[in-house]
């Protein structure tokens, strides 16, 4: 016996008596490494993303692999492994991932090796070939392409605030230009006419409030936004106001702030926007748009859209409150985007916005078992349902409950997400984030906080049993 292949390990020479010919039997020796080659950059569910190799003192040698559990291991669901092929299950959400691996020779020795798996340029803002899944691309100073590699997806932002010493609610929205430089319908930026054309085709993404009841934090917020790809995008910021109240005359256009070459600036891995008090970071992603939302950034959008869903949707409800007022607030199924109300089981609007009984209509037909209310400076959990095929919007009756309402307490006000359903004609909800609703309780909009309630929805597809 020796070493003859240099393994450190004893080789056996075995003489054959027969034919006078030698037999070397070489030890098997075990994976020494193992390795993941360069990511793929089309990165969708199901494609083969890189290749596995082993390294072996045994050069013949044949490896299968398998995931195993142990440090590193933390991504191994997002993927499996078809031969020495690494896929992915879903489309990719981040920039890096960790797996633990297994290489298995024949002999059925092994090496395990947590490995990172590394998307390169996943988010990146760089005016260079895109090489990533989702991307946002800064074309000039204040123009932006959201883009997706991925044949038929559409492109995604991730928008998070910074930073708020804003002491008003302020209201960030976007809007798509045709041109590199800005230009809606031939209108260029700074051209009369050119903030109403850009106000009537904007989308708003939330309003950030100044004054955060305790157990509410900014950083909770989802705020995903989906657009086709190669869509050209401009920001803006109505002060202490909204869109509405500017298209409808109620505010001045000069409430309107765009974002510039002077109030952006590029990061890492997206940019942010700086509105003095007020920084908000914006980056690309490939996390899906919350379900519900669908409708959500509209005019009076503020609805919890299920359509599109054809089974029974859990929610969940955080629930938080900065007001003397002793508030309730539900949700009632609407016929239609303008808020008119079935009351007839025919799916067609029976009593709309504005008529006679819409506000005990509403009320009546809430949604059972969404009885929303909260403690002063306190956090409140509930769970519900909302049916499927559905649309929803949310109510607020200031110190009361239901029952005041459909007894005909006309001292009790109850407002809604539609103007024209409000004794006041003003806005009482505002959209915080995706599934988020600020609340006013005040009549003519008090102090304009929209803090009195807030309410954030989480919404899951209720399991098949």
């Amino acid at each position: 016996m020796e070493d003859l292949n240099g393994d450190s390990k004893l080789d056996l020479v075995i003489a054959n008596s027969d034919d006078n010919n030698i037999s070397v039997l070489f030890a098997n020796s075990d994976p020494t490494d193992l390795e993941l080659t360069a990511v793929t950059e089309n990165v969708e569910a199901g494609s083969e993303i890189a290749t596995f190799t082993t390294t072996d003192p045994d050069q013949n040698d044949k490896h299968t692999y398998s995931f195993v559990a142990g440090v590193g291991d933390t991504d191994n669901n997002a993927f499996i492994i078809d031969g020495d092929k690494l896929k992915i299950k879903s489309d990719a959400t981040k920039s890096s991932y960790k797996v633990r691996v297994r290489t298995t020779d024949l002999a059925g020795l092994s090496f395990d090796k947590d490995l990172d798996v590394k998307i390169d340029g996943f988010g990146s803002t760089t005016n260079t070939q895109i090489t990533t899944i989702f991307q946002l691309v800064n074309i000039t100073q204040n123009i932006f392409i959201v883009d997706s590699k991925v044949k038929g997806k559409k492109g995604k932002l991730s928008l998070k605030i910074k930073n708020n010493n804003a002491k008003e609610v302020n209201e960030l929205c976007v809007f798509a230009v045709d041109d590199d430089e800005g230009k809606i319908n031939g209108i260029a930026p700074g051209a009369e006419g050119y903030t109403k054309v850009a106000l009537e085709r904007s989308k708003v993404i939330f309003s950030s409030i100044a004054k955060l009841p305790k157990g509410f934090k900014n950083e909770d917020l989802k705020n995903i936004l989906e657009f086709e790809s190669g869509t050209k995008l401009r920001f803006y910021l109505v002060s202490n106001s909204t869109t509405q109240a500017v298209l409808s005359g109620k505010t001045s256009l000069s409430s309107v702030v765009f974002s510039s070459a002077t109030n952006n600036s590029t990061q890492e891995e997206g940019f942010s926007l700086n509105f003095q008090d007020f920084v908000v970071t914006v980056q690309a992603t490939g996390e899906e748009a919350s379900l519900g939302t669908g409708l959500q950034g509209k005019s009076q959008g503020e609805l919890i859209d299920l359509r599109s869903v054809t089974q029974s949707v859990t929610a969940e409800f955080a629930v938080n409150r900065e007001a003397s007022y002793n508030n309730f607030v539900g949700f009632y199924k609407v016929a239609d985007e303008n808020g008119g109300i079935d009351t007839n089981g025919d799916g067609k609007a029976d009593i709309l916005v504005g008529q006679a009984g819409y506000a005990e209509a509403a009320v009546r037909g809430r949604v059972a078992g969404i009885d929303l209310a909260v403690d002063n400076q306190g956090t409140a959990n509930y769970t519900g349902t909302f049916g499927p095929n559905s649309l929803f919007a949310p109510f607020i009756i200031v110190d009361g409950k239901p029952d005041a309402i459909l007894k005909g307490d006309g001292n009790k006000k109850v407002y809604f997400s539609f103007l024209g359903a409000n004794s006041d004609k003003v806005d009482h909800i505002r959209l915080l984030g995706n599934n988020t609703f600020g609340f006013e309780d005040l009549p003519n909009g008090g102090d304009k906080d929209y803090n009195d309630v807030i309410v954030q929805v989480k919404l899951s597809v209720s399991p098949t049993v």
